[in-house]
C-alpha cells in the first residue's frame, strides 16, 4: 500500500568484542586479523570475525 510507513527497526547495544582463548593460535590468529580489518577500515570483516571468535571452542565472552 503505498504511502504506509513500517514502524522503525529497534536495535539492542551491541555485543563486546569477543576474547580469545587462552593460549589458543586460532583464536589469536583471528584477533590479528580483526585488528588488521578494523585498520582498513572493514566493519563487514570484523563482524564475521566476531561471529567466528564466538563460535570458537574455548574462548571468553
Amino acid at each position: 500500500m503505498p504511502g504506509k510507513l513500517t514502524p522503525p527497526v529497534q536495535l539492542g547495544e551491541p555485543l563486546p568484542k569477543p576474547k580469545p582463548a587462552a593460549d589458543c593460535d586460532i583464536c589469536q590468529a583471528l584477533v590479528n586479523e580483526r585488528q588488521i580489518a578494523e585498520a582498513r577500515g572493514d566493519l563487514s570483516k570484523v563482524v564475521d570475525l566476531n561471529i567466528e571468535l564466538r563460535s570458537h571452542p574455548g574462548h571468553k565472552r
